[in-house]
């Protein structure tokens, strides 16, 4: 079987260098954010802390509870952001490790002549190393992820259990206060769990893996509507297949980057999305109100619109029309599809 010329090899290699730079770029930004506001939230509960630790002795006190609430809010956004930041900076660890091995890769292959490898030319590139760089780096991932899902729902239970301890107290005083504590010590139980849902979808959808793009792509939407409270009508024509995990990927924070643009930026209230499904391309629709925004401006992740496209070799076109209407539409190759989304 013919090998391939080690110019083409050295071009590949090159190619999948732009990819993890460009996405080791987008979680240096990523990081550099999270830290940002994990250190305002700790200044927040320490401030919290403070209040609660001053007022605690006078038992009776109302001011207990809303200092309490104030202080358990603090600490758990807090937890659920340092554990995001855990997560991304091992992701940040995989992908510096593989630009490592890669580079070294290609530079060995660019020292080859253009004729054919021989068959029987040992690889330059140790796979058995790569991989097991990949291995340990996801293994350290799962470790700070089991972490996080351990230590954040049990410091929010710890939570709960002082800002019960202080409705009980309170009860003596003054019982309806109390039960009105009580149930809004529910519906802070419950805002924290959905917090942590939208911090999970956010950081990983688990149903892009195992439905795919479209149902994805549904589930995140309702979730901008509901947080928003705008109209996005969402569509999608054609035969809608599973793509592999990185286009899937690649599309989907497309889409949700022009959508946190357009409505963010652009103040869009009214949005209309629409996917239509060829045999070898993805034609994407973006239509909104609000306000004119630059064509290739820098989105939400850090990256522009133009270095997304890149990586999927696609391209998009821009258009403000007279009625106030912006239109953005993107056309995505895709390769064939390996099974059909019912």
């Amino acid at each position: 079987m013919a090998q391939k010329a080690p110019s083409s090899i050295v071009a590949s290699f090159t190619t999948e260098q732009a990819k993890i730079t460009a996405e080791m770029r987008e979680l240096d930004l990523l990081i550099e954010s999270t830290q940002t506001e994990v250190n305002r939230l700790k200044q927040r509960e320490d401030s919290a802390k403070t209040k609660v630790d001053a007022i605690r002795a006078n038992q009776s006190n109302p001011e207990a509870v809303t200092a309490g609430d104030e202080f358990a809010s603090a600490q758990g956004r807090r937890l659920l952001m340092e554990g995001q930041m855990g997560s991304l900076q091992a992701k940040r660890k995989l992908l510096d490790r593989v630009q490592t091995l890669v580079s070294g890769a290609r530079d060995q292959l660019a020292h080859f002549s253009v004729p054919p490898m021989p068959v029987n030319t040992t690889p330059v590139l140790d796979e058995s190393k790569l991989l097991q760089a990949v291995v340990d780096t996801q293994e350290e991932e799962r470790r700070r992820i089991a972490r996080q899902v351990h230590d954040g729902p049990a410091q929010a239970m710890a939570n709960v259990v002082l800002q019960s301890e202080i409705s009980e107290r309170l009860y003596s005083v003054d019982p309806e206060r109390s039960r009105k504590e009580l149930a809004a010590l529910r519906q802070m139980v419950n805002k924290t769990l959905q917090e942590l849902r939208g911090f999970i979808f956010e950081l990983r959808p688990m149903i892009l893996d195992d439905l795919g793009l479209v149902p994805t792509l549904r589930r995140y939407i309702q979730t901008l509507m509901d947080k928003h409270g705008i109209r996005i009508d969402f569509s999608s024509t054609g035969r809608d297949r599973r793509l592999p995990s990185d286009d899937e990927v690649a599309i989907f924070r497309l889409i949700q980057d022009s959508l946190v643009e357009r409505i963010e930026k652009g103040d869009a209230k009214d949005i209309v999305l629409g996917m239509t499904w060829k045999d070898e391309q993805l034609d994407i629709l973006l239509q909104s109100d609000g306000k004119d925004l630059p064509s290739d401006g820098e989105l939400a992740s850090g990256l522009r619109r133009s270095e997304r496209l890149e990586l999927l070799k696609g391209e998009s076109t821009h258009e403000a029309r007279p009625d106030g209407t912006v239109v953005l539409q993107v056309k995505v190759p895709i390769r064939a599809a390996t099974a059909v989304v019912s």
